[in-house]
């Protein structure tokens, strides 16, 4: 389907269900991103252009400092900002998450900045998409739970509170390699919170496979459903004794379709994001963006039309 084909019918779904809806629960299908992780190659505005000549139903513009989405950066100036949103318009791509990398520091003087770069992610997501801006998503950095769980839960409270006063979202990711890595402990972090509406979690099975004990899907699925507003999808694998991430589907460890079909299934209707691990496009000589763009695409179209989920 062509962009401009792609752009009318999107826009015609928007007008039916009301501004701003494409992000709430009364969206009707789910629907296929692409992160801009991996492409960071290209100027951002090429990225879009290339996601949605794919096929793709979104976009994830990762905004890491020195990143091509970031605000004091890449995306510093009114001119680039403008250029995204043409990209956005032309390709029909509706943008569900800005990826950042927010992780709770102790020092005080840390801590007051990150209140501010959180506020400058929301007024970034407020001004590339005003009718609907993306949710933010982070992974929380830490090395052991128990040392680390309390200063997340002070430090997110304030998170929250600046969340509330700008109306902005945030997701949190259990990652293997953080003291956050399951979703029971991303479960405990927002009770303490209170279950406030402005924080949620992003599931990512990548980081509970391969796992002792053994972590399965319907049970972290049954476990995040309740609070998971975002999915990121790539596989993993173990390679000499170390699990290493590797495209969406491409490695057959574990059936992406199952993950679709069982959130789906439990009334989920927010994106399935393709990342692209930096342990593929940093550290691979051979890496090309088009073609993993590609692979991601194929491989998650298919896993949706297995799960019988239709996107939108």
């Amino acid at each position: 389907m062509g962009m401009k084909r792609r752009n009318f019918i999107k826009t015609g779904l928007a007008a039916s269900l009301g501004a701003g809806s494409l992000h709430a629960a009364d969206k009707k299908n789910c629907g296929l991103a692409m992160g801009t992780y991996g492409l960071q190659s290209m100027p951002l505005p090429d990225a879009i252009r290339l996601v949605g000549k794919i096929g793709f139903d979104a976009i994830e513009i990762t905004v890491f400092p020195g990143m091509t989405g970031d605000p004091n950066g890449a995306l510093s100036s009114v001119a680039s900002r403008d250029a995204v949103r043409e990209a956005l318009e032309e390709t029909g791509l509706r943008l569900c998450a800005l990826m950042a990398d927010l992780r709770p520091e102790a020092d005080d003087a840390k801590h007051k900045g990150q209140l501010e770069t959180l506020n400058q992610y929301i007024q970034l997501a407020r001004e590339l998409c005003p009718d609907s801006p993306p949710i933010i998503q982070t992974v929380l950095g830490g090395k052991v739970w128990e040392d680390s769980k309390n200063l997340f839960r002070d430090r997110i409270a304030n998170w929250n509170q600046v969340l509330a006063d700008q109306k902005g979202y945030l997701s949190i990711k259990p990652h293997r390699g953080s003291a956050m890595s399951t979703p029971e402990q991303a479960i405990w972090l927002l009770k303490q919170l209170g279950n406030p509406r402005r924080l949620s979690m992003v599931y990512d099975f990548s980081h509970y496979a391969f796992r002792d004990p053994k972590m399965a899907i319907a049970e972290t699925i049954e476990a995040a459903l309740p609070i998971t507003k975002y999915i990121a999808v790539k596989d993993a694998k173990e390679v000499d004794g170390k699990i290493r991430f590797d495209l969406p589907g491409a490695t057959g460890n574990w059936d992406q379709s199952e993950v679709v079909k069982r959130f789906f299934e439990g009334d989920y209707r927010g994106d399935f994001c393709c990342e692209v691990s930096s342990q593929i496009w940093r550290n691979d000589p051979s890496y090309d963006p088009v073609k993993a763009t590609q692979v991601c695409y194929d491989n998650m179209a298919a896993a949706f039309e297995k799960a019988g989920v239709v996107r939108g």
